[in-house]
């Protein structure tokens, strides 16, 4: 069934200390949910639970809002309620799920109903699932074991969707300062993408780097797999350039690297191209600096020898 343990939110309180710790103990699948709908439509969606714990558990879940922490798309909940939802925002269209009493090791499935308001604007919104779950004899006591963890929902509503992203920045670095002149690898390329359309958008394809004769010497996968860019927000991506890409290779001279992805239904095209040199001029001076002293210190030789010749030649004459 693909169930997989989540990592409780950033937002949320961390667990109470306490042995029946097992209120913690839940998996979950899926993590990310993606719905299509119209306004005016009730849909439903399934989440699976299990319990991992030795003991029972009462499972509640409630609808929250999230935003993205950063540009890595970190979600970041939104715990209070008196906030105004966001244009973004589903957590008013999901009726609340019913209390689920799951036994150790049971999966169980939570349905999730969800009302498209008529108005609803075209486009993503999204929204978060979350549940939390808490031993039976603990239930009333206003005492709370287990930090949440939930699924999340990313809905398009049918109307005029617009798909639109932007490169902000596609560079490449070592050790995180981007710039066009190396002296070795590892090197690492960045891509930033800014959403300014009304729907959640997945780019997806490859950087190829080719060398100083045009001669293509690796490629490697942009946002693989799929991660989503969240309408009015930017995202980056990363990808290495090493070992694991170019093996034994080493870098040298001047490259150009060339992005090309695609993006929506309609397969948009992004490029950008870069280029960039690797020199290992620490190196290279080492090995003139060499080749000098030792030039000098040939000449210098073969002078001496010189002057032993000759010296020898001339006492000889004497005799």
């Amino acid at each position: 069934m693909g169930l997989v343990s989540a990592t409780a939110y950033a937002a949320t309180p961390p667990a109470a200390s306490n042995p029946a710790n097992n209120g913690q103990a839940l998996e979950i699948a899926p993590p990310v949910i993606y719905l299509t709908a119209s306004p005016g439509q009730t849909i439903k969606t399934q989440i699976y639970l299990r319990n991992i714990s030795s003991g029972n558990l009462i499972v509640t879940g409630q609808a929250n809002d999230f935003t993205a922490s950063g540009e890595d798309g970190t979600p970041k909940l939104v715990l209070d309620n008196n906030a105004a939802p966001g244009p973004y925002s589903i957590k008013n269209w999901i009726s609340p799920p019913a209390k689920l009493l799951i036994i150790p090791r049971e999966i169980k499935t939570m349905t999730i109903n969800m009302t498209i308001p008529a108005d609803a604007s075209p486009g993503g919104h999204y929204g978060v699932i979350r549940f939390t779950a808490t031993p039976p004899e603990l239930q009333g006591t206003g005492v709370s074991l287990s930090a949440s963890l939930g699924a999340l929902i990313l809905l398009t509503v049918n109307g005029d969707i617009k798909d639109q992203l932007s490169v902000k920045e596609f560079s490449v670095n070592n050790g995180g300062s981007a710039k066009s002149f190396f002296e070795s690898g590892p090197l690492n390329f960045v891509e930033r993408f800014e959403n300014t359309g009304n729907e959640h958008e997945q780019p997806t394809g490859q950087v190829a780097i080719t060398d100083m004769f045009g001669k293509k010497i690796a490629s490697v996968n942009v946002n693989v797999p799929p991660k989503s860019i969240l309408p009015a927000s930017i995202r980056k991506f990363d990808e290495p350039l090493d070992k694991s890409v170019i093996g034994n290779k080493r870098l040298f001279g001047r490259y150009h690297a060339k992005m090309n992805v695609t993006y929506s239904t309609e397969k948009k095209v992004l490029t950008a191209s870069i280029a960039f040199w690797v020199i290992p001029y620490r190196l290279i001076a080492i090995v003139i600096a060499v080749l000098i002293v030792g030039f000098i210190g040939l000449r210098y030789l073969l002078r001496y020898y010189n002057r032993r010749v000759i010296a020898r030649s001339q006492k000889g004459r004497r005799k």
